[in-house]
């Protein structure tokens, strides 16, 4: 039986599932694209680890987070099928609020395959597209989309498995799955007495979201206020980090590689390697079982 191809819009303040019909030879082609990318997608990807907000994946593993509401929408497909929903009409790009494209797994029972949607996959957005027939160009007289090269998550049950924060929330609202220091966070970090900023300009300026992000972990960790200046200074140089003093207070540089490093090894990221001496930062803090 042929698969339902379905589009994420958002359409004013909430999202709402629109059915995108298909011609028969497109319909078996676009079954065969999302088996591969499903395929491709979990591909040896045999650990998964639920998602902390804290740390990237390695390549074997996949991040996972169950939100019930959040995958609702995908859910309710399997039930109701196609005919409860309303045609996905493009006349209108700037109206149509595409969030991202989905289908149903052939491999798993229950299991709904993602892809995001970008306003740059639109065709004749506006301009002219040129399509090449008959050793000539012509012009798309049609709306149209390209598809993406790859899935984004799949759902299964009430759990997202993904590769990218990043790009999943392009597509949901997941923002309460993940946590970065505030602005008075950020402030409070830098204003403690156990540091000197060596460049405040520089220093707010990388104060992205990933250092943002270590800020919030090394304040719930209350690292700086359990350890003093000497023993902060000792533990950094036991892995190979020396980090400056000035008036008896530790350093923040203004080189935001080296402030990244440091901030990591606050956030206990950073390591030392038993064979190599070597100093290495480590996308995961899992305690070892």
């Amino acid at each position: 039986m042929p698969r339902s191809f379905f589009a994420l819009c958002r359409v004013g303040e909430e999202n709402v599932v629109r059915r995108i019909p298909l011609q028969a030879g497109v319909q078996a082609e676009l079954e065969q694209l999302f088996d591969a990318q499903e395929a491709a997608f979990l591909n040896g990807r045999d650990e998964e680890v639920v998602f902390d907000g804290d740390w990237k994946p390695d390549r074997n593993q996949i991040m996972t987070l169950q939100d019930a509401g959040l995958v609702q929408p995908f859910l309710e497909t399997l039930a109701d099928g196609p005919a409860a929903y309303e045609v996905l009409d493009i006349s209108q790009y700037g109206q149509a609020g595409i969030k991202a494209v989905f289908s149903h797994s052939e491999a798993l029972e229950g299991r709904v395959l993602i892809q995001r949607f970008r306003t740059s996959q639109y065709l004749q957005k506006s301009g002219v597209t040129l399509v090449f027939n008959n050793n000539r160009f012509g012009k798309l007289a049609k709306q149209g989309f390209a598809l993406d090269a790859r899935l984004t998550a799949i759902v299964e049950g009430d759990t997202v498995k993904f590769h990218s924060f990043a790009s999943l929330r392009t597509i949901l609202t997941v923002q309460e799955h993940y946590h970065e220091a505030t602005e008075q966070q950020v402030i409070d970090f830098s204003e403690h007495v156990n540091f000197h900023i060596e460049n405040a300009a520089l220093f707010d300026a990388a104060m992205d979201e990933r250092s943002r992000k270590l800020i919030r972990g090394i304040a719930l960790s209350d690292v700086l206020n359990q350890h003093d200046v000497t023993s902060i200074r000792e533990k950094a140089l036991s892995v190979g980090l020396d980090i400056g003093l000035q008036e008896g207070k530790l350093v923040l540089p203004g080189e935001k590689r080296r402030l990244k490093i440091i901030l990591s090894f606050l956030e206990q990221s950073v390591y030392k390697g038993v064979f190599t001496d070597e100093t290495f930062e480590t996308n995961s803090k899992r305690a070892v079982q």
